[in-house]
């Protein structure tokens, strides 16, 4: 059985709607039938992934936090800002994994140089949403990036996996931008959703599948 690590850190307002993807995302992947390994809250730090790539490595791993260009940040409470989860001095360990990170920025460095099959994630800083009168955006945005990992999950490559998401902001776009007479927030959501498509990226092979 394919072994897929999730990992959610929550510390503050914005991980509090990252770990809700994380867990939402986790749930799903179960659904499908995969093994999940969940590091959520503060068990997503350096010492306990490390320890855990190397008792039961997993195939495919799952981010979703804060990170920068060189790293993901972990759990800010246990120390991630001083020692993150993943830098570029222990990057080997995404050595030949399909990584997702729903984090900021990290595809400009950590991505490119991380020596995992394929990486998705984004060169931009990541909008998350939150539910408003008019719209569930939280919802709407958990469903666009869950199109990654259910993709993936259900055998489809990289590149296809990244297509399925762009398809589904395309369409999360068009909506706000027809309904900004209806709904307050729709021209925010509007430009957070181009904002998430057009910094996203599959890097290394794009035909790359959970193994």
């Amino acid at each position: 059985m394919t072994s897929v690590m999730v990992l959610y850190p929550l510390d503050d307002v914005a991980t509090s709607v990252s770990a809700y993807f994380g867990d939402r995302i986790a749930s799903a992947l179960e659904e499908k039938g995969l093994e999940v390994i969940r590091f959520d809250t503060w068990k997503a730090t350096r010492l306990l992934f490390q320890l855990q790539q190397f008792v039961r490595p997993a195939d495919f791993i799952v981010y979703s936090g804060h990170g920068n260009r060189d790293r993901w940040c972990g759990s800010l409470t246990m120390g991630g800002l001083i020692w993150p989860l993943i830098d570029l001095l222990n990057k080997g360990l995404l050595r030949d994994k399909l990584c997702y990170a729903i984090a900021c920025r990290t595809g400009l460095q950590l991505g490119k140089e991380a020596p995992a099959r394929a990486y998705l994630g984004w060169n931009v800083d990541v909008y998350v949403a939150l539910p408003m009168v008019e719209r569930n955006y939280l919802e709407d945005f958990l469903e666009a990036f869950m199109q990654v990992p259910l993709a993936l999950a259900e055998g489809k490559t990289a590149r296809e996996a990244g297509q399925a998401f762009l398809a589904r902001f395309t369409e999360l776009k068009r909506l706000y931008d027809a309904s900004l007479d209806l709904w307050p927030n729709a021209d925010f959501y509007s430009m957070a959703a181009e904002n998430n498509m057009n910094g996203f990226e599959v890097l290394g092979d794009p035909e790359a599948r959970i193994s």
